[in-house]
């Protein structure tokens, strides 16, 4: 069963959020208008973008506001739960709650970071988070690090961004046929698998033939 959010019912503001996450999910950044955007949130005035969040950047701003509070928390809660020093509980708490998210009945999302991601550079992409919210994210990136410490410096943080993206495209996949009403894996199953790619992408051995590379860049 999808996990969905209990409350009222959305405010203006918190409908167009998540019809923009939908549609720019669906048809990408680029594909869709902020006139549409609020057609098909069924909201009668044609300016309420322009006043919530000032143009489309500011509204893509809003989805990461709208999304990212949940992931910092859940990663706050099972870092604090974690075993120091044990690989797999610091990736589940830095992971997990991202393929959690993805289970909540009104996300789209993994969807919406894959069409970014193709709409703009991960470095773009980052810099539209709020400080406060990113913050937190590189902190987290900086402990997965730690967990790595054997690997040679220039591959940590390409590893991490690999095993992001994995964890994206996977979550996004599922996402999209959760919508589609398709057949999907046990959720514990789903869950554990990914965790298991992730450490894999991770803790690749570095070849001899990639050491020698770096040994040559660094001279």
């Amino acid at each position: 069963m999808a996990l969905t959010t209990v409350g009222p019912s959305p405010s203006t503001k918190e409908l167009l959020v998540v019809t923009a996450e939908r549609l720019f999910a669906e048809r990408g950044i680029d594909g869709v208008s902020i006139r549409q955007i609020t057609l098909d949130a069924g909201v009668a005035n044609n300016s309420a973008v322009t006043y919530h969040f000032e143009s489309k950047a500011g509204l893509v701003r809003a989805i990461f506001e709208y999304r990212v509070p949940y992931l910092t928390e859940r990663r706050r809660l099972l870092w604090a739960q974690a075993p120091t020093g044990v690989l797999r509980a610091g990736v589940e708490a830095y992971f997990l709650p991202v393929a959690e998210l993805a289970e909540f009945e009104d996300s789209h999302y993994m969807s919406f970071l894959e069409q970014l991601s193709l709409h703009l550079s991960a470095e773009r992409s980052s810099s539209l988070l709020p400080h406060d919210l990113r913050t937190p994210y590189l902190e987290y990136e900086a402990r997965i690090a730690e967990l790595l410490g054997d690997l040679p410096e220039p591959l940590l943080l390409r590893r991490i961004l690999s095993a992001s993206r994995l964890c994206i495209q996977v979550c996004a996949e599922r996402e999209r046929a959760r919508h589609a009403g398709d057949e999907l894996l046990p959720v514990a199953l789903h869950v554990n698998e990914l965790v298991d790619l992730l450490i894999g992408v991770l803790t690749a051995p570095v070849s001899d033939q990639t050491r020698a590379v770096l040994d040559r860049l660094a001279s």
